[in-house]
């Protein structure tokens, strides 16, 4: 691959960067296109035409014609493992040989797109050490997703203008996290090994310490928890990075949980704060809307409803106990009633009691 091009005269001129740089990028897809030579004799007889590999370079973004990539493939199986089908003498066949090593460097578009969405929505999630891994490919995802908004006639890049993820709820904005607090606390889940820690617990302005046995992270909208048990006590609890005000990563390894697996745990409810026991059998009266809404999206698997003279709907879910549980029954106002279990009916009851003594004598009536 020559980064110079001669014209009819003889006189060789220097290819500018810009364009070198797009060549060595279409030549890069074109070899993660290629087809690799299996032993299996049903994988032996397929062979990648120009004419299809030109197609989808210019899916990509690559405006070029069957000829060029003829010539680039020609170039190219004379530096890597790559054979040539010249049966058909108008539309030849390429491919990868047999056992070649395809440690293909560059990126391809849904690669760049899934790097940019990950930097975009995941960098919080991951340790400082893996973050500065990734910093090169985030800049190789730009450059690409760059190199393709140019072309015009590729609409890849725009996913990222057209995508966004919501929250489901009242939109809050993020805590403020110390950075190195942070850091230290990802780093001790990765590696496994114990946090000496100065926590403020919600609702307490008391610092109190701690010795945390980390075991997972948990991102809860934007609030990311520390997933972990204190001292020799069994029970596993959620800690919020930005109530932590001086941690300390110990040499001594965390005690693991037997048994303990984050995604039964998230399962039981201990990411929406569960109440110790087993789950529910909630029954509740909601209005039309609300039961039509839980019909697209249930509450649990087993749910039921049953149309009552009223024109209110009865349903019945086995639910988690949760302190999320709670704030979405009254979120829903007058259109839902709690019929069972009655300790949550009362529970339910007593608050609204006390929201409507709140507004009745509160001097702004």
């Amino acid at each position: 691959m020559s980064a110079r091009r001669q014209f009819g005269d003889g006189k060789r001129i220097n290819m500018p960067q810009n364009e070198k740089t797009s060549t060595l990028l279409r030549q890069w897809e074109m070899m993660r296109m290629l087809t690799v030579s299996r032993f299996d004799s049903k994988q032996d007889g397929r062979w990648d035409k120009a004419s299809e590999i030109t197609a989808k370079l210019n899916d990509v973004g690559y405006a070029v014609s069957v000829r060029t990539v003829q010539r680039d493939l020609k170039e190219l199986s004379g530096i890597f493992p790559i054979e040539l089908n010249d049966k058909n003498a108008r539309d030849y066949g390429w491919r990868w040989i047999k056992g070649a090593n395809l440690n293909i460097p560059g990126m391809s578009v849904s690669e760049a797109l899934a790097m940019r969405l990950v930097e975009m929505h995941l960098k919080q999630l991951l340790p400082a050490a893996m973050l500065e891994g990734l910093q090169g490919m985030f800049g190789l995802a730009k450059i690409r997703l760059d190199e393709v908004e140019k072309h015009n006639n590729n609409h890849a890049r725009d996913w990222l203008d057209k995508v966004r993820v919501v929250q489901p709820a009242q939109p809050l904005l993020p805590p403020r996290v110390n950075q190195e607090i942070q850091s230290d606390i990802y780093r001790a889940v990765l590696e496994n090994r114990q946090l000496a820690a100065n926590y403020n617990a919600a609702g307490n302005m008391e610092t109190k310490e701690y010795m945390l046995h980390p075991l997972g992270i948990i991102m809860r909208g934007s609030v990311a928890y520390l997933v972990a048990s204190a001292w020799d006590y069994p029970d596993v609890r959620l800690y919020a990075l930005h109530r932590f005000n001086v941690v300390t990563v110990l040499d001594s390894a965390a005690k693991t949980i037997n048994g303990f697996n984050l995604d039964k745990a998230i399962a039981g409810g201990l990411a929406d704060f569960a109440y110790p026991g087993e789950p529910i059998q909630l029954e509740i009266r909601c209005e039309e809307w609300i039961a039509a809404y839980l019909t697209e999206t249930p509450l649990s698997c087993d749910q039921t409803t049953k149309q009552e003279a009223d024109g209110w709907i009865r349903l019945t879910a086995t639910v988690n106990d949760t302190w999320q549980l709670r704030w979405w029954l009254m979120g829903q106002g007058t259109g839902i009633e709690v019929r069972a279990p009655a300790a949550l009916r009362a529970e339910i009851k007593s608050a609204l009691v006390d929201a409507v003594n709140l507004y009745s004598y509160s001097c702004y009536s």
